[in-house]
């Protein structure tokens, strides 16, 4: 049983058995990493299952089970052990035209040696094609309990281990499901997996210097000022003209992470300095309606005439986003991460004010009459009345008689910032003409 009391079933197999092919075919949608290329997921990802009678299942992808694995892959093979152990049950998946016993005794090995055996069901993926009677004799040892004949690609074969699934969901008793979302993002090596392991307080994201070894989408729950937030850990975001597949399908995974966020922290890595690429995270982020907090990594290798230049960079290239927060730290030495926190809890008061529509209305008309808008296509336009129609994020309606410049809209919006409490945040000003 895993977090907020959910069963978790884990695939576990060797490289390119189709492990991320099955998740995605039982998720419908695309939340593993798919590539030709041997272990292209590189650490857990999970996603979740949902039943009739609101019965719920975690369904998790592991890296493939490699024997002899390179430096940057040991570090993401000793989480399997971790993972099998705290699981509900394990699909051991195999290629049925699979020649590789060496690998799959291995597996065997690790299953039989947890005494996991009566919670593993094997099922041979890749059999569209294939009759049952000709399965290789040698294949019958990695048989635990019962065996299933799937396609994930061509969806063949899934109904009975949907099933099987559905037995193993249960009703979710947790009453915060919905969480507010924290993403990591920034580019390759900016420091991200580092500083999502400083806010959780341990080794959850594999760091090394090599750019890109963050490939998946990795979530897991933290308590900040006793909020409860699913933070996420993204790959790095490249430049457009990336030409690995690979990165290119990472990166854009993690441009999709910001659409259900509330929060995005965006990492740069101080010693590189603020980049095109940066500032263009930052735009997308805001266009989505996510509140950012640019968090400056690396600041401790800086020397002070470094620092000194940074600053008056992000004066100046910043200049259209003044209200974003900026902080400057060391993920790898936790300096400064408590200031991350004390953010994040500025920023919920923020996302959460309500401002009433008799105070709208009053402040919003003395400003109309002071400070009215030019006219638009020969027209004035007369306000009707504002509301706040929802928060966390806030979101104003403005009706009107006519439509306004869209420098009388950034005009607006400043003003909100100015004389309500919401300085530092992302919201929504929706007009109606």
């Amino acid at each position: 049983m895993t977090k907020n009391k959910i069963p978790e079933v884990l695939i576990l197999g060797l490289p390119n058995a189709g492990k991320s092919t099955l998740v995605n075919a039982l998720s419908k949608r695309k939340t593993s990493i798919i590539g030709s290329t041997p272990n292209t997921t590189r650490d857990k990802i999970t996603t979740t299952l949902e039943f009739e009678d609101e019965k719920k299942l975690l369904i998790s992808d592991l890296p493939g089970f490699l024997e002899d694995p390179d430096d940057i892959n040991l570090k993401f093979q000793d989480n399997i052990l971790r993972y099998i152990n705290k699981a509900e049950h394990v699909l051991f998946l195999i290629d049925v035209q699979s020649k590789n016993y060496s690998g799959l005794d291995s597996i065997f090995k690790l299953i039989n040696n947890n005494n996991l055996q009566n919670k593993t069901t094997t099922v041979f993926n890749k059999a569209e094609n294939f009759e049952i009677e000709n399965l290789d004799k040698r294949m019958y040892k990695y048989i635990f309990n019962t065996e299933l004949f799937i396609s994930a690609y061509h969806k063949k074969g899934l109904d009975i281990l949907e099933n099987l699934l559905k037995k193993l969901s249960k009703k979710s008793s947790n009453e915060n499901d919905k969480k507010s979302s924290i993403v990591i993002v920034g580019r390759p090596n900016a420091g991200k997996s580092t500083l999502f392991n400083a806010l959780l307080n341990s080794n959850r994201s594999t760091v090394s210097n090599v750019p890109g070894t963050t490939r998946d989408k990795i979530n897991e729950d933290i308590n900040l000022n006793t909020v409860s937030y699913q933070i996420t850990d993204t790959a790095g975001i490249p430049r457009k003209k990336q030409k690995n597949q690979i990165d290119m399908y990472s990166s854009t995974v993690s441009i999709r992470s910001l659409e259900n966020a509330t929060l995005a922290l965006i990492v740069i890595d101080s010693e590189v300095g603020l980049s095109f690429e940066d500032k263009r995270i930052l735009k997308e982020a805001i266009e989505q309606n996510v509140t950012p907090l640019v968090v400056f990594n690396k600041w401790d290798k800086l020397d002070t005439y470094e620092k000194e230049e940074i600053n008056n960079n992000i004066k100046n290239e910043l200049k259209q986003y003044q209200w974003v927060n900026v902080l400057r730290i060391s993920a790898l030495n936790k300096k400064n991460i408590t200031q991350i926190s004390k953010s994040i809890k500025e920023l919920e008061d923020q996302l959460h004010t309500r401002i009433g529509t008799s105070e709208l209305n009053i402040k919003f008309r003395e400003l109309w009459l002071k400070n009215p808008p030019h006219p638009f296509r020969g027209k004035r336009a007369k306000l009707k009345y504002v509301t706040q129609y929802s928060s966390y994020p806030p979101e104003f309606s403005f009706n009107l008689s006519s439509r306004i410049p869209k420098n009388y809209q950034m005009f607006i919006e400043n003003n909100i910032r100015q004389n309500f409490n919401m300085k530092n945040i992302c919201f929504k000003v929706k007009v109606n003409a």
